[in-house]
């Protein structure tokens, strides 16, 4: 099917097209209208080493500066965090606290560093963010309860600290265009098919009809013959014999003769009887004459009408304007 095609149907069908068409305009809009947009916001944090840890790895008097050792011990404690807040009793404590949002965690993307990023999903901006400051507190109340509960002293424990503060939420929509397109889209799409369906079952409709009139229509009449029954077969022609010039006598009064060559089947000094039967009107021309044939006259007196010869080549070498009898 081509483009052509195509638009000669959606021309034809319009009144099942542009109504599908208009609904699928109108779902769209009223998806991307009633659908909530939704933002994003995000923190880092990052983890640092303890007191004890900063004073060995960097002596010197008053040298305790936690951002010159970032070992990759840290970077496993971060990842150790992460899992733990995810964790179904976690989810549990932040629902509690308010948190009713989306969230995920895991290591900053590219770092090198015990770096941890809570990206929080939500409809409500306001509360969004709020969210996302809850769960930065938790997850650094989460770090120190784990160390007091393996009897971690205080100046041993893993710090943690903000870099990046709950960033201002951000519209997402990817998943709400996937919806918009979804409804208006899927809905064009069934328009499209439920039109060339109506097309397929009108045309097959269409072929049952032809076909139907054409089976009921009447079957033409051969020339000189009756029309053929369903079933049953044509009458078979009797053939006809070929003209024979030499024994046409239909020429002699320009009336019709009928000529029959061997219907009777007897035979007559070694050839088949043949009969000519002439159309003489009565009382006109001479008396025929007896010619190795026989003729008997009329009630009325007249000349017979009917001319028997008994030789094939009776009439052969004469003239086929002679009368009867001349």
């Amino acid at each position: 099917m081509d483009l052509g095609e195509i638009l000669s149907v959606a021309r034809a069908r319009w009144y099942i097209l542009l109504p599908m068409m208009v609904l699928a305009v109108g779902l769209g809009i009223a998806a991307f209208v009633l659908v909530p947009t939704s933002y994003q916001s995000t923190t880092t944090v990052s983890l640092l080493s303890s007191p004890v840890a900063t004073d060995a790895a960097t002596p010197g008097e008053h040298n305790d500066n936690p951002f010159l050792n970032f070992n990759g011990s840290l970077v496993a404690t971060a990842d150790f965090l992460g899992r733990s807040l995810q964790s179904t009793d976690a989810q549990a404590e932040l629902l509690k606290m308010g948190v009713t949002e989306d969230f995920e965690v895991g290591l900053a993307e590219g770092a090198q560093g015990p770096f941890l990023t809570f990206t929080v999903t939500g409809t409500d901006q306001a509360h969004l963010l709020a969210s996302t400051a809850t769960i930065a507190r938790y997850a650094e109340a989460k770090l120190a309860k784990i160390q007091s509960k393996n009897d971690v002293k205080e100046r041993d424990m893993v710090r943690m600290t903000e870099i990046i503060p709950p960033q201002k939420p951000e519209p997402q929509l990817k998943d709400k265009l996937k919806l918009v397109i979804a409804a208006g889209g899927g809905t064009a799409a069934f328009a499209l098919l439920l039109t060339f369906v109506v097309e397929s079952l009108a045309r097959s409709r269409q072929r049952r009809q032809e076909l139907a009139t054409a089976a009921a229509a009447p079957a033409p009449v051969a020339a000189g013959g009756s029309a053929n029954v369903p079933g049953r077969p044509a009458p078979a022609r009797r053939p006809q014999p070929p003209p024979n010039p030499e024994r046409d006598d239909r020429a002699v009064l320009g009336k019709p003769a009928v000529v029959t060559n061997g219907v009777e089947g007897r035979g007559s000094r070694g050839g088949a009887e043949e009969t000519v039967i002439l159309s003489v009107r009565p009382g006109t021309g001479p008396a025929p004459r007896q010619e190795s044939g026989a003729w008997k006259a009329s009630p009325s007196g007249a000349p017979s009408t009917t001319y028997r010869s008994s030789e094939r080549s009776h009439h052969r070498g004469q003239n086929v304007d002679r009368r009867n009898g001349s």
